[in-house]
């Protein structure tokens, strides 16, 4: 009993060493993006990149700030709107492929699929002559209507697994009991897989955050660029201010992080149930 305890106990410490080993080379690049971005001009040029900072300033911040803030509120609407719609419509049709037979459904769910598949780049000639024909080119709807429809293929699919995976029993009984198709939908089958529709979320957010290809495909309009848009516009403009480069860079990534940190309990239960159901 003792030998056991004792191997067990070495096999935690082994593990405990390893995960802190890679939490720490995961962080040293933010470590030093932070660093970076704390150092004052005079002290950024005079000593090595990699040195701690002695000084630090929230100056850098505040620049940069000032410079991309437009940009930083355009990517907060385009998220704002374009995700809970996003999931809202996949959610209602994942609920329909997973509970109703439809004629050529295999078929409509390999479309779906495809759409996952399909590169964004291949996408962008043609949907660039349909925004102009339909007046949407350098529009806000535009880029709500691209980013809603991109994330829709990858949101069904998970959704669509996880309604397939909830007893239909639950649902039926609910209907003896009174309750029509919407109420089915919206009152127990949605809270049900609310983990997975998280998880949806949270990667559509990234997604539509980080997106740049859109942004100066789509968007010509300044005032209408995204982050990600607005720093390569900031980086033009402070090309050799690297401490202020940096502190863009984290104030961009600021809210991923946040909304990670916020979800994480709902990510790790969604990821979970998807690996049993899987």
């Amino acid at each position: 009993m003792g030998n056991h305890s004792v191997s067990y106990n070495i096999r935690q410490t082994v593990v405990f060493a390893i995960a802190l080993l890679l939490a720490f080379i995961w962080l040293l690049p933010l470590f030093y993006l932070l660093n970076a971005a704390l150092k004052p001009a005079s002290e950024f040029y005079t000593r090595s990149f990699f040195t701690i900072v002695e000084a630090p300033t929230l100056i850098n911040f505040v620049d940069a700030w000032t410079k991309i803030r437009i940009y930083y509120l355009n990517s907060a609407l385009n998220v704002l709107v374009s995700v809970p719609f996003g999931i809202f419509i996949s959610s209602l049709g994942a609920y329909a492929l997973a509970r109703y037979s439809i004629k050529g459904q295999n078929l409509l769910v390999a479309y779906f699929l495809l759409g996952m598949l399909l590169p964004a780049h291949v996408t962008l000639l043609p949907n660039y002559l349909t925004m102009k024909n339909l007046g949407l080119l350098d529009t806000r709807l535009g880029l709500f209507i691209l980013y809603t429809v991109f994330n829709i293929p990858f949101c069904m699919y998970m959704l669509r697994a996880q309604f397939l995976g909830i007893d239909r029993g639950i649902e039926e009984s609910a209907l003896i009991d009174g309750a029509n198709s919407w109420q089915v939908y919206s009152r127990i089958a949605l809270p049900m897989v609310m983990p997975a529709a998280v998880i949806s979320g949270l990667l559509c957010f990234v997604s539509v955050w980080n997106d740049l290809v859109f942004a100066i495909t789509f968007v010509q309009d300044n005032m209408k660029l995204p982050v990600t848009a607005g720093l390569l516009q900031f980086v033009g403009e402070f090309t050799a201010s690297y401490e202020k480069i940096t502190a863009g860079v984290l104030i961009s990534a600021l809210p991923i992080i946040i909304v990670f940190l916020l979800f994480q309990k709902h990510i790790i239960t969604g990821m979970a149930e998807g690996a049993l159901k899987g």
